[in-house]
């Protein structure tokens, strides 16, 4: 292979990954106003994160990390849940394409599919701190990724 190949294969890998860079930008703005805009009482708050990654405070206790996962090219989104206590737990994963679609249905440019989309991947930590709450339970991680769905909410 000479080197006019592969300068050339450089590129096309070069302006691919700043495509997938890009997607992955316009999905976090889009997530964080579609959060910070919404009228719901989600009670998430904004938390310095590590470049790359976006970070939400839950009722101050827990924090949900939203990242790309840590290899080159990767198109897969992974939502992470944390503790005051430092334990950690991947709760969720969605796939972002170079056209900007989540999940094959989702538009990375439209905020309220993002924040609609992002809220069924974190809905079972909600589901868990609501069916502690309800009944009186204090909650540790495990617990809360194990509990099922309460039936509804009056």
């Amino acid at each position: 292979m000479t080197i006019w190949e592969i300068s050339a294969k450089a590129d096309y890998i070069a302006q691919r990954h700043q495509q997938l860079q890009d997607q992955w930008h316009h999905y976090c703005n889009s997530l964080v106003q579609g959060i910070t805009l919404s009228k719901a009482r989600l009670h998430h708050a904004m938390s310095c994160a590590a470049q790359g990654d976006m970070r939400f405070v839950l009722f101050g206790h827990f924090t949900i990390f939203v990242t790309l996962a840590d290899t080159f090219n990767s198109h897969t989104i992974e939502y992470y849940v944390e503790t005051k206590e430092g334990e950690k737990q991947c709760i969720a994963q969605a796939q972002l394409m170079a056209d900007g679609m989540v999940d094959g249905h989702v538009s990375n440019r439209d905020r309220e599919q993002v924040l609609e989309h992002y809220l069924e991947k974190i809905a079972p930590v909600y589901n868990g701190l609501y069916t502690a709450v309800e009944r009186d339970l204090s909650v540790n991680l495990q617990q809360l990724m194990d509990v099922q769905p309460p039936a509804s909410v009056a």
